[in-house]
């Protein structure tokens, strides 16, 4: 680059000599207004110091060519002009500032983009670890669910079939109570082992993802009155355990969203996976009041997880109050 700024700059130099020469008794004017421009690619190619610096320089290098092409020392003022030698100074002075302030621009685009691309890349860390503290919540709930609730409920459920049992022995009345208590308790261990077990990893390896879709619907319909319909199209177990694990949980959000924000009585859920990716769509409708607008449902979590495996997430807020949202993702198919 600099062998060519150079290699230009003498070409413009040899070319306007050549040109003084041939054509100084019938272009002066032009070949003056020429030599008056030249200072400027000076200053624009070599910066203001080093630009007025030649152009200083180039004075006599003009003086020499005229004395050359008249044959004889030429009049002061045809070589050294105050007016021309002013303007060529601050052509060069001014294409120099040019020059330096664009390449200023340039370091300190440059210096942006790299700010940019560091806070991109911590950006992309902190997702990292707001995704993973999210799982470690996600799994602390649902082991203290498992371990601590439910361990609680199955004592109870003891008590109660063995105060069941006993009050049916005595022929109490009160055994019809004891027994509806005991498959409440049943009832309730069996949402909380969902709970759990929604909130602790898959492993899809002994699962598959319409599995534990079919799994997670089960689990909303027991704790609502939504009407969950589930459609799956394709083989799932084609889908990578990484994206099904972020699609379980961005599918989980959208129905807790749907069932407790939306106030949503119906809710349908189609999984397409295909050769070369996968698409979730979530549709529901709405109950609540008309003048109350539910929050945007799409968390900053979830479009981390979207990011996580380069998908795309779009939600449409229907004229009725109900929404649909899809999910994609695209992936290759994992070796076994």
């Amino acid at each position: 680059m600099i062998l060519n700024k150079h290699a230009f700059i003498g070409v413009v130099v040899i070319a306007y000599a050549a040109t003084l020469i041939a054509t100084f008794e019938t272009h002066y004017d032009s070949i003056v207004v020429f030599s008056v421009a030249l200072p400027g690619l000076f200053g624009w190619f070599y910066g203001i110091r080093r630009g007025v610096l030649l152009s200083l320089l180039f004075i006599p290098f003009n003086t020499v060519i005229l004395i050359l092409v008249l044959g004889k020392p030429c009049d002061i003022f045809l070589t050294c002009n105050p007016l021309g030698i002013a303007l060529g100074l601050a052509f060069a002075w001014a294409m120099g500032s040019i020059r330096e302030s664009q390449n200023q621009l340039n370091k300190l685009q440059e210096t942006l983009s790299k700010h940019v691309d560091e806070a991109n890349a911590e950006l992309d860390e902190l997702a990292r670890q707001l995704i993973e503290i999210d799982e470690q919540e996600r799994i602390q709930i649902g082991q203290d669910l498992h371990d601590g609730v439910g361990q609680y409920l199955t004592g109870m459920l003891l008590h109660s079939e063995f105060l069941n049992q006993s009050l049916r022995k005595a022929n109490r009345v009160e055994a019809d109570l004891a027994e509806w208590m005991t498959r409440r308790v049943q009832k309730t261990i069996q949402i909380v082992r969902q709970l759990s077990h929604s909130l602790l990893p898959i492993q899809f390896m002994e699962t598959n993802p319409e599995t534990a879709l079919e799994e997670m619907v089960a689990y909303f319909t027991n704790i609502s009155i939504a009407e969950i319909r589930l459609e799956c199209q394709g083989e799932s177990t084609d889908i990578p355990n990484s994206v099904a694990q972020h699609l379980y949980r961005i599918a989980y959000e959208t129905i807790d969203y749907a069932i407790y924000k939306n106030k949503a009585t119906h809710i349908a859920i189609q999984l397409a996976t295909r050769k070369d990716g996968c698409l979730i769509i979530i549709e529901g409708n709405n109950t609540s009041p008309p003048t109350q607008t539910p929050p945007y449902p799409v968390s900053e979590v979830m479009k981390y997880r979207v990011e996580a495996i380069d998908g795309k997430l779009d939600f449409i807020r229907q004229v009725d109050g109900g929404f649909r949202l899809e999910c994609s993702s695209k992936f290759k198919k994992e070796a076994l």
